[in-house]
């Protein structure tokens, strides 16, 4: 069993947030995670706050698949989202530029 505790880690996410890069951004994330610690999130930025919960979203701007430590590691700038991409352990769906930006958005 992995260390890193992904529920604790999602809902911390908002902790994280830098509302100041995220000024005129409106979106909604949904992250679905496999492995150990499956689970789904969705991150709502609304302008300069930013919400999670545990759960799935109909039509949001952008889908992120991985296994739950990849993507918690992927979310927490732990882990360089192109090369995570590359290396096909992340998957994005929707607005990709959105998916460049979004760890912008939050201070490690």
């Amino acid at each position: 069993m992995s260390e890193t505790n992904v529920h604790e880690l999602m809902t911390s996410i908002p902790d994280y947030f830098n509302a100041e890069k995220a000024q005129g951004v409106f979106a909604v994330v949904q992250c679905m995670f496999t492995g150990e610690q499956a689970s789904d999130w969705v991150i709502k930025i609304n302008d300069q706050t930013c919400t999670i919960e545990e759960g799935k979203t109909a039509n949001p701007d952008l889908t992120i698949k991985a296994d739950a430590v990849d993507g918690v590691n992927l979310l927490t700038g732990k882990m360089d989202a192109m090369k995570a991409y590359m290396l096909g352990k992340v998957k994005v769906f929707g607005d990709l530029a959105l998916g460049m930006k979004l760890v912008n958005f939050f201070d490690r």
